[in-house]
C-alpha cells in the first residue's frame, strides 16, 4: 500500500511541475507578442488647405479673406519644407489604381469660386507651377454669366472664367452645389430634420445635377470633386454623391487625413480653414503637424 501511495505522489508531484511550467510560460509569451511591433495599414499623409476670398485691399473685410502675399507665402513655404501640390484626382487614382504620388503631398482648395480667385491666383499659381482646385457655386456663376460684374472683390467667376481656370493646367474644377449654399431653408446641403430620406435626396440630386448640367454645357466640365458648404454633413448625401459620379467630397473638419486605399475615405476629407492675420508660419504649423 505504502508503495502505490508514493508512486502516485510522484505522479501528482510531476505533473504539478509541469502545471507550473505553463503558468510561468504562458504570460512570457503573451508579453513578446504584445511587444511585437503591428505593421499599419499603407496610408498617405494629406494635407488639405482651404482658402476662399483673395484681395489686395488692406481693408478686406472677413476673417477669411488673404491677401495674395500671404497665399504666394504659404506656397514659398510649403515648397521650401518638401511639399507638392497634386490635384484631389491625383489623390484618386492613388487610391483606385495605386498611381504614385510625390513623397509630400498637399491639397490647395478654392471655395465659392470667386473672380478674384482667377484675377490674384492664377498668376501666383502659374509662377510656382502649383495647383490647386476649386469649387463653384452654380446659382452664382450663372448669375454673373448672365449679368457681368469685373469687380473681383465681390463678383465670381463666369462660365468663360472657368474655362480659362481649367485650361490654365492650375485648376481643378469641383462642385459647391447650385443654390444650397446658405443658411436660410436648411443648413447647407443637409438633410432638415423630419425629412424623408427620399425627399431629402431627391432635393439634393436636384440641386447637384443642375450644376453638373450648367458646367458641362457651358464648360465641357463634370466635376467629380464635391464640397459641403459651411461643412454641413448628412450620411444620406454619400449615395447621391456616388450616384453622379463624384468620388470625393470636401469637409470642414480641421484634421490630418490618412489615405489609404479605401475609396470611402475619400468622401470625407477634412481641410483646415485658411484665416487671414495669421502668419504662414503660425497656420503652417498648424496644417502640417501630426
Amino acid at each position: 500500500m505504502f508503495r502505490c501511495y508514493k508512486i502516485k505522489w510522484k505522479v501528482i508531484a510531476a505533473l504539478g511541475m509541469l502545471l507550473l511550467v505553463c503558468c510561468i510560460s504562458i504570460p512570457a509569451v503573451t508579453i513578446a507578442t504584445a511587444d511585437c511591433a503591428v505593421p499599419e495599414e499603407e496610408h498617405v499623409k494629406v494635407p488639405i488647405v482651404m482658402y476662399h476670398s483673395v484681395l489686395k485691399d488692406q481693408k478686406m473685410d472677413g476673417k477669411y479673406v488673404v491677401s495674395p502675399t500671404e497665399f504666394e507665402n504659404d506656397l514659398i513655404y510649403l515648397k521650401e519644407h518638401g511639399y507638392t501640390t497634386i490635384f484631389l484626382q491625383e489623390l484618386v487614382d492613388y487610391v483606385y489604381s495605386g498611381a504614385a504620388l510625390p513623397e509630400k503631398p498637399v491639397v490647395i482648395t478654392f471655395d465659392d469660386g470667386y473672380l478674384n480667385n482667377l484675377t490674384y491666383v492664377l498668376p501666383i499659381l502659374q509662377k510656382h507651377q502649383a495647383k490647386a482646385e476649386i469649387n463653384i457655386v452654380g446659382s452664382y456663376s450663372e448669375r454673373f454669366s448672365n449679368t457681368p460684374d469685373p469687380k473681383p472683390n465681390y463678383a465670381h467667376l463666369t462660365w468663360e472664367d472657368i474655362k480659362t481656370l481649367a485650361a490654365s493646367g492650375c485648376f481643378e474644377i469641383g462642385s459647391h452645389t447650385y443654390n444650397m449654399h446658405s443658411q436660410d431653408k436648411r443648413r447647407g446641403c443637409s438633410k432638415r430634420k423630419g425629412e424623408s430620406t427620399e425627399d431629402y435626396q431627391a432635393a439634393l440630386r436636384a440641386d447637384l445635377m443642375k450644376t453638373q448640367d450648367l458646367l458641362s454645357e457651358n464648360c465641357g466640365i463634370t466635376p467629380t470633386v464635391f464640397a459641403y458648404p459651411y461643412g454641413y454633413i448628412s450620411e444620406e448625401s454619400v449615395p447621391v454623391l456616388k450616384e453622379l459620379g463624384f468620388t470625393v467630397a470636401l469637409t470642414c473638419y480641421e484634421k490630418p487625413n490618412y489615405v489609404t486605399r479605401d475609396p470611402e475615405k475619400l468622401y470625407a476629407l477634412n481641410r483646415f480653414n485658411r484665416p487671414s492675420g495669421v502668419s504662414t508660419e503660425q497656420f503652417m504649423k498648424k496644417l502640417l503637424e501630426d
